[in-house]
């Protein structure tokens, strides 16, 4: 099935997907944003013309919400009374569901990438994974679209859709509370933040890549646990005796490692050793 699709946000995250999209032969009919000069740069990329709101809504036949979270659901009731009953409903947040909308074609499709600036050219959705939640049609109609960017999909429900949100929380938003831990240490030994944010994001780079590389989160631990080095584990935890949340953390984190220490090979005397210093 060929659609007319419509663009309502172009920003860093609309432009994106946009963009994937068209270069994959799809037809954008037109572009709407409350900036007009963000929407006329989205018109120009998609070689589309700017519309007002209802004007996009009667035109188009898939629409593709890339708005906050918290401007989907009043815009969409904004527009019902323009939208075609068959029309294809899209948006691409983490935490709400499809329900957001209604009809028989609604369906939320949430990237597991960050948009911190428009990500624009050939490839850019290539392997990146889209969860879909949704109706069956409209994820038969839009799974294929999105395959065709060189994306992968894979299928939740609506019930699911809060706990994978977490996970990619846990991914990206709270991976920089942990370098920002990190980052605190560095002040307190004085450290610039050039030297902190070349040491941190080293090596927090080197071992995010580790476990692309290997396919396997397990081969990407290293450092004392992996070793079965107690003494070393005892003197981090003495060392933040006046940082409470950074031991409670370390203590917490170590915990949830000791099994992967145990897949590579660690000894399990060892390991009871420095769990019981971990509780």
């Amino acid at each position: 099935m060929e659609f007319r699709f419509g663009l309502y946000g172009a920003g860093s995250l609309g432009l994106s997907i946009a963009s994937a999209l068209h270069n994959a032969g799809e037809t954008f009919v037109g572009v709407s944003d409350t900036d007009p000069l963000a929407a006329r740069r989205g018109a120009d990329l998609l070689r589309c013309p700017v519309l007002s709101a209802p004007s996009l809504a009667s035109e188009a036949t898939a629409l593709l919400f890339a708005v906050p979270d918290d401007r989907i659901a009043s815009l969409y009731e904004e527009l019902r009374d323009f939208i075609n009953p068959k029309s294809l409903l899209v948006h691409f947040s983490g935490a709400l569901t499809s329900e957001v909308f209604r009809g028989p074609l609604r369906i939320s499709a949430h990237p597991a990438q960050t948009f911190p600036y428009p990500r624009l050219g050939k490839d850019v959705f290539k392997d990146v994974y889209f969860a879909l939640e949704g109706t069956k049609q409209a994820i038969a109609f839009f799974r294929p679209v999105l395959e065709r960017t060189g994306a992968r999909t894979f299928i939740i429900s609506q019930k699911e859709k809060p706990l994978y949100h977490a996970m990619c929380i846990f991914a990206s938003n709270l991976v920089v509370g942990l370098l920002k831990y990190s980052d605190d240490i560095g002040l307190s030994l004085g450290l610039s933040a050039e030297e902190r944010r070349g040491s941190i994001t080293r090596l927090a780079l080197e071992t995010v890549c580790n476990a692309a590389e290997s396919g396997s989160l397990e081969d990407a631990l290293s450092g004392p646990l992996v070793r079965g080095d107690k003494e070393t584990i005892l003197k981090n935890l003495e060392s933040l005796e006046d940082s409470p949340d950074q031991k409670k953390l370390y203590r917490l984190l170590s915990r949830r490692l000791l099994d992967v220490a145990r897949q590579r090979g660690v000894p399990e005397k060892k390991l009871k050793e420095i769990e019981e210093f971990l509780l």
